[in-house]
């Protein structure tokens, strides 16, 4: 403090300490300007678990910048071969670490030749943090398009200090991998063919440590240069529109893949880090408190992964990504929209970086839904006459601009679905809300232009008719976001066992319209065909297409099946004592169901089922008077109609082959049940969703 600042200081730390123990323990301080929410936020001062700050002071070492460092023990040259291992391994520990949501203050840039790569001497070392560099710019500028993580998912905060090379040209940096690379190889080359007294191999970027001793430990290096060049060959050709450089993407990362089985059986060849406390944990080159400055004074999360465990962590990270390199050779919209629903869903979940390319891909590839393949996803669903060119109305420009303003409007909200699908899962629900408003008032007006383009037809070509074309296009999209809305939380594990009852209730019945909808577009389409649309090719086409909307009919009616199966199993439980009705001291199970269905209420097709309604439907008010061996009957019944009609598919489908061996297995228990087995038992069932994630498998006990 300055002289001009100098006060009078009063010490209120005893004042301070007798008001507190005035208060019980766990007691609050309230006041106008410092409420709950203040209190949450606040930073407990000199406290080591709130206060980063205070953990500066608990360490023994000094922390030095880079050039402090230099000056005084660093190494930028002459390193052995088992140093480069060590800083390269833990360099990609790293990158991995920020990769899985960490900050790169606390992870890539601990690495103290990071900050300045010119006063780094060894290529080797330099060519692996240009690597690194440029993939991490890379991958942030991914995230930042994409937009799809959260503040706690992904830290892509560079501080205004972090330098990720985004000036050099990366055909330069791409040099400076295969330069090393190539030399490296011929070093080896030249040890393994030589003598003992051959003379040291001299070359402009060489490993200056390698003998004819250590060939093992200079393999190990050429393998991690090679990882790292393929990396970034991959985050470098997956930004290229063109097709060939899509295919080099995919080849890089499969090279990538196919090395993480040797970067981990050498990973014992380089130095380690020291891991008994992990603030004083240093090694060769990087420095864990070396930007705490720049972080704010909060609590820290875990520092950097161990090396296994970023092995582990790009062998769950590569082939999702190779997923989401599918995206971009998918034909059609509707391809394109079932590789969405499936990779939000697939096991192990997707990590933000791989969320975040597949969305990237979708909108940079000149992919992102327009009026052209809305038009072509529409005729191959349901084939509308405004879509025909031989039919006059399509001529005028009043039906052009409402054809226009409608998939104008149904491509923002198809894009804003798939940005949803390619966020955090358990945002789902809370993001799809706003999207089926939306989708709520365009169905208004899609049932306007049937109404409309079916008064022109009337006049102009009274063979064709326009009723429920518009209007089932755009069900069809509302019952797969609201079947979504009620099976996702089986997976997050919102549902508690008291509310299975209901939520497959309203499965059953959304599973019901879903097959309606596609009857519908399969007799509309029809409809279509016969009033003017002949020729064996298009015949051959639309037996196709047939074809392929019933395969999604049996699979409806099949999950609908299922959801009647567990229904009935649940009442036969009611029924037999084993589980017991909730009971809601603080409230009704009518406020439970509306609250967790109020988001469906917006649209008038399908109906919303009320509360009123799923009373009737469910008759529960009754169930203790019903006779449980009747009503595992009916579960039974329910579980063989679901697997009949799962036989009609393939099993190579995941979600048909899962499916199937939960009716299976259910089949099998019901009738069990029925017939007696544990009859005396008074336990309650338990609900296994391993094999499926929303229809679980009943273990009876």
């Amino acid at each position: 403090m300055g002289s001009e600042d100098k006060g009078d200081w009063v010490d209120i730390t005893e004042k301070f300490r007798n008001a507190a123990k005035a208060l019980p323990l766990g007691g609050l301080v309230h006041d106008e300007a410092f409420c709950l929410g203040e209190a949450m936020n606040a930073v407990e001062m000199m406290d080591p678990k709130m206060d980063a700050y205070c953990q500066e002071n608990r360490i023994s070492r000094k922390i030095l910048t880079f050039e402090e460092a230099r000056k005084e023990h660093l190494k930028v040259a002459q390193f052995t071969p088992e140093e480069q291992l060590g800083i390269i391994d833990e360099l990609l520990a790293c990158l991995a670490t920020w990769l899985n949501g960490q900050n790169l203050a606390q992870t890539v840039f601990t690495c103290w030749y990071v900050h300045d790569l010119s006063a780094v001497e060894d290529p080797i070392i330099k060519a692996a943090c240009i690597g690194v560099l440029k993939c991490c710019g890379y991958v942030r500028e991914v995230l930042l398009a994409s937009s799809v993580h959260e503040d706690e998912d992904q830290q892509t905060t560079l501080y205004h200090l972090f330098n990720l090379l985004r000036d050099l040209p990366d055909r330069r940096a791409m040099a400076t991998l295969k330069d090393v690379e190539l030399d490296m190889n011929r070093q080896i080359r030249h040890y393994a063919s030589a003598d003992s007294k051959a003379e040291p191999f001299a070359g402009a970027h060489c490993c200056t440590g390698a003998s004819a001793d250590n060939l093992d430990q200079v393999r190990a290096l050429v393998t991690r240069i090679r990882f790292i060049k393929h990396l970034f060959g991959f985050c470098m050709h997956a930004e290229n529109k063109q097709d060939e450089s899509r295919g080099e993407a995919r080849k890089s990362l499969k090279s990538a893949s196919e090395l993480l089985r040797e970067l981990e059986k050498t990973m014992h060849f380089g130095i380690k880090r020291c891991d008994a406390e992990p603030k004083n944990a240093t090694m060769l080159g990087f420095e864990p408190l070396v930007n705490e400055h720049l972080l704010p004074p909060c609590p820290r999360r875990p520092a950097v992964m161990s090396r296994c465990d970023a092995i582990r962590y790009y062998e769950t990270l590569f082939p999702q990504l190779q997923s989401a390199l599918e995206i971009v050779a998918l034909p059609s919209l509707a391809a394109c929209l079932e590789c969405f629903w499936e990779f939000s869903w697939r096991r192990p979940l997707p990590t933000v970086v791989a969320r975040s390319y597949i969305l990237h891909l979708y909108f940079a590839m000149d992919m992102k839904t327009s009026e052209a393949r809305l038009r072509d996803n529409c005729r191959a669903f349901c084939n509308p006459p405004a879509l025909i060119a031989k039919v006059s109305i399509t001529s005028r420009p009043d039906v052009a601009q409402m054809l226009q303003d409608f998939f104008g409007l149904l491509g923002q909200v198809i894009d804003e679905t798939v940005h949803v699908l390619c966020t955090q899962r358990s945002w789902h629900r809370q993001k799809l809300v706003t999207v089926m408003n939306k989708l709520a008032t365009l169905q208004d007006q899609g049932e306007q232009l049937d109404l409309s383009f079916n008064t022109l037809l009337q006049r102009s070509d009274p063979e064709y008719h326009h009723n429920g074309y518009f209007s089932s296009y755009v069900l069809w999209f509302v019952l797969q976001l609201q079947i979504h809305y009620v099976l996702l939380p089986f997976e997050l594990g919102l549902y508690g066992q008291t509310e299975y009852h209901y939520a497959f209730c309203y499965a059953e019945f959304l599973f019901g319209w879903m097959a309606g909808c596609y009857k519908a577009a399969i007799e509309v389409q029809r409809r279509s065909e016969v009033a003017g649309v002949k020729g064996s090719k298009k015949a051959k086409t639309s037996r196709k297409v047939d074809r392929e909307k019933e395969s999604q009919i049996y699979l409806m009616q099949a999950k609908q099946n299922a959801a009647r199966g567990c229904l009935r199993f649940l009442e036969a439980m009611y029924s037999s004592g084993k589980l017991a009705r909730p009971e809601y001291p603080f409230g009704s199970e009518r406020t439970r169901y509306s609250h967790r269905f109020q988001a469906l209420t917006t649209f008038d097709r399908p109906q919303p089922l009320t509360y009123d309604v799923y009373s009737e439907r469910s008759n529960l008010s009754t169930v203790a008077d019903q006779d449980p061996v009747v009503l595992m009957t009916h579960a039974l019944e329910a579980y063989k109609a679901s697997c009949d009609l799962l036989e009609k598919l393939p099993q190579d489908n995941p979600e048909v082959a899962s499916l199937t061996k939960v009716a299976k297995t259910n089949t099998v228990i019901c009738k069990l049940l029925s017939s007696g087995h544990k009859k005396d038992s008074t336990e309650p069932p338990v609900f296994d969703f391993s094999v499926h994630r929303h229809y679980p498998i009943i273990r009876p006990k």
